[in-house]
């Protein structure tokens, strides 16, 4: 399979494991609405109960083998990389405010940017700061629908399920998000590398309107309908051994791994190749979106 980058076996046997414990807790209620026993009083949750419990017993004899074999051939320094793309906390994983970090030294950020072209002659700081202006749209779309669908081409895996789950507590506290906006400029603010993750800050001017609003009572509680112009910070990282593709990649629309036109499923694969291209290891994904504080 073009990439050899599929969800790991050990993914597959959580996400298995995930779905055998929601089927053996659903409908627990002690009675159901005929006034039949369920849970404890009914045989066929009993057995649920029982192969679940099977299930919690078997699954580390499973999964910590394979987390050893997995160990023992990426190192420490795999797992490092895979927290730092997969994984993020505290800022970076807050999809939203926060004050933005300052601007380095302009021959700071020129000597990141080119360390970068060094190793990956295809690279262009520019294409990364174009991609930032097609995520900025999508992202307002992302928000305004509650719907995360439209930020799944871009966003890193980590990412893309922590705006899931506040895209969910939004909705469930009856909050809309409402406006329209767009990014007017984008630029390059920093570049590093190390020998684990390469990272791009490109700052988003944005001008339009925002506002959060409590549906049930109307009442305002972030933001108006006036017009506004403000500062995003959108941070793209990728492997340090990842290099630009020829089609372009996912700043061109095309999957990293096999070059087709991008289609990808929820989890981030390509529904051409079926590999993962949202993890960071092939292409830049989004790793963190921070807004100046409003």
């Amino acid at each position: 399979m073009p990439g050899g980058d599929k969800s790991p076996l050990s993914d597959r046997i959580w996400y298995g494991f995930t779905a055998v414990s929601h089927w053996a807790t659903r409908g627990m209620e002690s009675t159901g609405r005929d006034g039949k026993p369920r849970g404890c009083g009914n045989p066929l949750y009993l057995i649920r109960a029982l192969i679940f419990l099977i299930v919690i017993i078997v699954f580390p004899v499973f999964v910590i083998p394979m987390m050893l074999v997995r160990l023992s051939q990426v190192g420490v320094s795999g797992f490092r990389y895979g927290a730092s793309v997969e994984l993020e906390s505290g800022d970076q994983a807050r999809w939203g405010y926060g004050t933005l970090r300052p601007i380095p030294e302009p021959a700071q950020i020129n000597a990141g940017t080119a360390a970068i072209g060094r190793r990956d002659p295809g690279f262009r700081a520019r294409a990364l700061a174009d991609w930032a202006f097609a995520a900025t749209t999508l992202i307002c779309q992302s928000l305004v629908s509650g719907d995360a669908t439209p930020a799944r081409t871009f966003m890193s895996n980590g990412l893309y399920r922590a705006h899931q789950a506040l895209l969910e507590l939004r909705s469930r506290a009856d909050v809309s998000f409402e406006g329209s906006w767009r990014a007017v400029d984008a630029y390059v603010v920093e570049a590093t590398t190390s020998p684990l993750v390469e990272e791009v800050r490109v700052r988003v001017t944005c001008a339009g309107q925002r506002c959060e609003r409590h549906r049930p009572t109307g009442t305002t509680l972030r933001g108006g309908p006036e017009a506004a112009t403000w500062t995003e910070d959108l941070t793209f990282a990728r492997s340090a051994g990842a290099v630009t593709p020829p089609a372009g990649g996912l700043p061109a629309s095309h999957c990293p791994s096999c070059g087709a036109n991008l289609d990808l499923d929820p989890a981030g694969a390509c529904r051409y190749c079926k590999g993962v291209v949202t993890a960071g290891r092939h292409d830049w994904v989004l790793v963190s979106w921070q807004r100046e504080p409003w």
